[in-house]
């Protein structure tokens, strides 16, 4: 929904996603983030899908960052969860960022 030409009659009462993508990239910019796990559900017409995968666009297509990006179903059970947190340990090497969508 960020093509002003296709969806020309849009009003958002919020920031895009893409915006809040760029904000998220000048914090881990400051903060020296560098591997970040960007964790939603697997509904890709949820609202948590649609804030994480600016993350992947943003981040992704820069080489300066390592995005791992983990899916779950939109009611995960504890074994999901768990297996989430096993898949953040394995992949940590010293400081990981965590972004984490949960609608």
């Amino acid at each position: 929904m960020d093509d002003s030409d296709t969806y020309d009659t849009l009003v958002r009462i919020a920031g895009s996603f893409v915006s809040y993508a760029h904000v998220f990239k000048a914090v881990a910019d400051m903060y020296h983030w560098r591997h970040i796990a960007v964790i939603s559900d697997d509904e890709t017409e949820s609202f948590c899908w649609y804030g994480a995968k600016p993350i992947d666009r943003v981040l992704g297509s820069d080489s300066n960052y390592t995005i791992r990006r983990l899916r779950f179903s939109s009611d995960p059970t504890e074994r999901e969860l768990d297996d989430i947190l096993q898949q953040i340990r394995s992949h940590a090497r010293g400081s990981f960022t965590l972004v984490a969508y949960k609608c």
